[in-house]
């Protein structure tokens, strides 16, 4: 696929040279075929897993939110906002711009104040589900959580709509003006770390939720957001490795919006694969 570059602005990820469409990045059949793998795939796994260590549901829920917290940690970095932080924290101090920093220290900043807030809403979520849904049967928890996670992968894959409730709202981009890019990295990753104060880019984040929630283990909670808040340094990091090999921003945010459909492909696949695996090891 040939690549228009563009400087940054409002449209870098809106252009469909740069973003396309879904059923133009990848075709209807190709969409299909990998849904019915993933479901297959899932479901073989979960019956090995059944079968060979007669997992109990509650470790099968642990296994299945881990694989929602890895993909909200990946998937969830594609999109303009979110990339724009890589911007802030990557990219060399503009001339005349407040306070003494590096993309290093940046980057520390930006991770701390994402660690922060992340692991915080993680350890209350797993605090709210102890308290509401902790009576529930495990058994059916898990199975509720693995309908939802196949249906929501469907969706990701452009087949159905379901509901995505989301804030709607973009990170301050008058702060890139007005302050230094060492506090803008830190209030943005405090921003970014909760997960649901910006725009929801992928469905792998309601799953994380509502398996913190059945889990009902605040600890549980704080380590997997924290991991997720780790894994959206991953295009600041990305981009300050791409700077100092010569690399130019621009270069970095339209290469990196070009993939956000195959992104999205791979994450729908892997969301029906652990519900199936989910509902295949529970039965």
């Amino acid at each position: 696929m040939t690549t228009t570059l563009l400087e940054p602005g409002p449209r870098l990820g809106d252009d469909p040279s740069i973003r396309p469409a879904l059923s133009d990045a990848v075709p209807t059949r190709r969409r299909a075929a990998l849904l019915a793998s993933g479901l297959a795939a899932g479901a073989l796994a979960g019956a090995l897993a059944g079968a060979l260590t007669s997992a109990a549901p509650s470790a099968v829920l642990g296994i299945a939110v881990a694989g929602a917290t890895t993909l909200t940690a990946v998937a969830a970095n594609w999109s303009t906002c979110g990339l724009s932080v890589a911007g802030v924290v990557a990219a060399p101090k503009q001339p005349g711009r407040a306070g003494a920093s590096t993309p290093v220290r940046r980057l520390t900043l930006h991770a701390l104040g994402s660690v922060l807030t992340g692991s915080l809403t993680g350890a209350l979520l797993g605090a709210l589900g102890a308290l509401s849904v902790a009576h529930l049967p495990v058994g059916l928890l898990l199975m509720t959580w693995a309908v939802v996670s196949a249906a929501y992968g469907v969706h990701e894959l452009g087949a159905i709509t379901l509901p995505t409730p989301q804030r709607r709202r973009q990170l301050p981009r008058h702060w890139r003006r007005t302050m230094a890019p060492r506090k803008v990295s830190f209030l943005f990753g405090a921003i970014i770390g909760p997960g649901f104060l910006i725009f929801i880019r992928s469905s792998a984040y309601y799953l994380l939720v509502l398996g913190t929630l059945a889990a009902g283990s605040p600890l549980m909670g704080a380590i997997m957001f924290t991991a997720v808040s780790l894994g959206r340094c991953g295009p600041s990091l990305a981009a300050l490795v791409h700077t100092r090999r010569g690399g130019t921003m621009p270069r970095f945010l339209a290469l990196s919006c070009a993939v956000d459909r195959r992104i999205q492909t791979a994450t729908g696949t892997l969301l029906a694969a652990l519900g199936a695996f989910a509902a295949t090891a529970l039965v």
